[in-house]
């Protein structure tokens, strides 16, 4: 067989609750800030769940040109999406114009747009519905394309296809639709569209904007949601005894991956080196983990193989870490069974600690948090880790942001629906 092609990491772009780039974000990291706050988006005051991790201050405006008609495909969640792929594209120093358009893709894993009750209100509380969509008599201004464009910018695919259009990006084009590992799968089919020789740049990742009353409401039923509200920055707790619940947050993760000597040739800086991609399922529930453990074990098995790496090799576990009981339980389960007596030499934290959870951009974020730790040898804390839990008892790192050199990180993503993904980053090394 012969030898994979190598997948480098040039530029990276984030939007998240702690900041509007990566800088930022790491820097809340770095000093355990929690973006966790009440609900802006709409009164939550009904609702058990008041709060979340809301992207604040953002302007697409900044990332969009004025002359296209762009903005009316664009949910909230595209538009986090479109800032961070365009920053991920400045900061990789990517001269498009120089690029073969063919051997360059996009692959973005994200769901389908969730409009807020007020835009369904304004047009299923007239008494003509397809008046109301025709001509949009009962609508405010800023929901006027809800009714004519909404079928197409509701759909999965749209963000990954306006950042093709923008960035004449002629080649691979994906979408990856799997809830919380949706932007993991997207960055593992990147890796393998340049392995196999089908494209040389991969702009990949992932965002999401679940923030409605729609999904508070249902995550709340199911009884998902953290409803520690009096306390929103230490409400989010992966892996404490006392967790509850996680916390629903919006953003995206964008990063540029190239074949290394195409990285090369344009004198690209390289930030790390994606390595090993796993996937499974659990073929077990769909909301509920195996007790076992047995589908994550897999997806972190099959990345390390993939990587040609042991579990020995590992510095560092990027843990899907939801702060609910059942996942936090399981994925300590996982853990054990891959690393056997290792486990508890290994440190292992969750960023949703602070970050709340992203869903289908989770992945995308904590890979580049991931990257991140590798270049600056420091492991991010897991916050509010005040109560020990029986279940949970491996290494933390509790609170408290660890200096420790990381050459290799295992960046695991977990979704709804037993859809596991692993991913294995590494400082680059010739």
């Amino acid at each position: 067989m012969d030898k994979k092609r190598r997948c480098v990491v040039t530029g990276m772009g984030a939007v998240t609750s702690l900041g509007l780039d990566v800088e930022s974000t790491w820097e809340g990291i770095v000093n355990c800030r929690s973006g966790v706050s009440r609900i802006t988006l709409f009164d939550p005051e009904t609702f058990p769940a008041k709060i979340a991790g809301e992207v604040k201050g953002f302007d697409v405006k900044k990332y969009v040109p004025d002359d296209n008609n762009f903005s009316q495909f664009l949910s909230r969640s595209a538009m986090h999406g479109i800032g961070a792929a365009q920053m991920a594209v400045e900061s990789a120093k990517l001269d498009i114009k120089k690029l073969d358009p063919v051997m360059f893709g996009v692959s973005v894993g994200t769901g389908e747009e969730h409009a807020g009750l007020e835009q369904f209100d304004s047009v299923f509380g007239a008494e003509n519905v397809y008046e109301s969509f025709v001509t949009n008599k009962y609508m405010p201004e800023s929901y006027k394309d809800l009714g004519m464009l909404w079928p197409i910018r509701r759909n999965a695919n749209i963000p990954a296809a306006i950042m093709s259009i923008m960035f004449n990006a002629r080649g691979p084009l994906s979408t990856s639709s799997t809830a919380c590992s949706s932007s993991g799968h997207a960055i593992g089919k990147a890796m393998r569209f340049i392995e196999s020789g089908d494209s040389d740049v991969m702009l990949a990742g992932g965002c999401e904007g679940l923030i409605s009353e729609f999904t508070v409401a249902g995550f709340g039923l199911l009884g998902a949601l953290s409803t520690r509200n009096d306390e929103p920055e230490s409400a989010s707790r992966p892996f404490d005894r006392n967790r509850n619940g996680f916390i629903l947050a919006e953003g995206s993760g964008m990063i540029l991956i190239e074949e290394l000597s195409h990285a090369k040739a344009r004198g690209a800086n390289i930030l790390a080196e994606l390595t090993g991609f796993g996937c499974s399922s659990n073929a077990y529930r769909i909301t509920d983990s195996p007790p076992d453990g047995r589908g994550a074990s897999l997806s972190m098995e099959w990345a390390l193989k993939d990587a040609g790496r042991g579990i020995e090799d590992v510095h560092y576990i990027n843990a899907h870490g939801t702060s609910t009981q059942l996942n936090d339980k399981c994925e300590t389960r996982s853990i054990k069974n891959v690393f056997g007596k290792r486990a508890y030499d290994v440190p292992v934290s969750s960023n949703k600690s602070m970050l709340g959870h992203t869903i289908a951009a989770s992945a995308a974020v904590e890979a580049i948090v991931s990257i991140q730790a590798i270049n600056n040898d420091l492991i991010p804390a897991t916050v509010n880790q005040e109560y020990p839990d029986p279940d949970c008892d491996l290494d933390y790192v509790p609170n408290v942001p660890r200096e420790r050199k990381v050459d290799l990180v295992l960046s695991n993503s977990f979704a709804f629906g037993g859809q596991n993904v692993s991913l294995i980053i590494e400082k680059f090394k010739e």
